[in-house]
């Protein structure tokens, strides 16, 4: 019973600093001038999430928290059967963005937890 008892509290101790392991991740692909896709993928961290819009664009990534206010995003984007991985170290709530060639990947990385405060302002 004790022991029990021990696991629910550190199980609930533990679950706030579980949710700070997700991430909002607020993407925009662009090839020229044409936006392809503005994809918000939320993902655990260290965990593959992957979105898809037939027959224009594949997008995965990983994210992986750093320090407080910074996390490394590693994608692998696909449009027309070509593939670049670009990779980012990001600080939370700031847009990154990298071109390839006419294709242009932009980011901008929150914690879940301040993405839903954020909505309820």
């Amino acid at each position: 019973m004790r022991g029990t008892l021990v696991a629910l509290l550190l199980y609930l101790v533990s679950f706030p600093l579980l949710a700070d392991d997700t991430f909002v991740v607020e993407t925009k692909i662009t090839v020229g001038d044409l936006v392809l896709g503005s994809p918000t993928i939320s993902v655990n961290a260290g965990t593959n999430a992957k979105v898809a819009a037939q027959g224009q664009y594949e997008l995965s990534l990983i994210a992986i928290p750093q320090d407080d206010d910074q996390v490394f995003v590693s994608t692998n984007l696909i449009i027309d059967g070509k593939t670049v991985e670009p990779s980012f170290l990001l600080i939370l709530g700031q847009e990154s963005s990298v071109s390839i060639g006419e294709t242009t990947l932009t980011i901008v990385v929150q914690r879940h937890a301040e993405e839903n405060t954020m909505q309820g302002v």
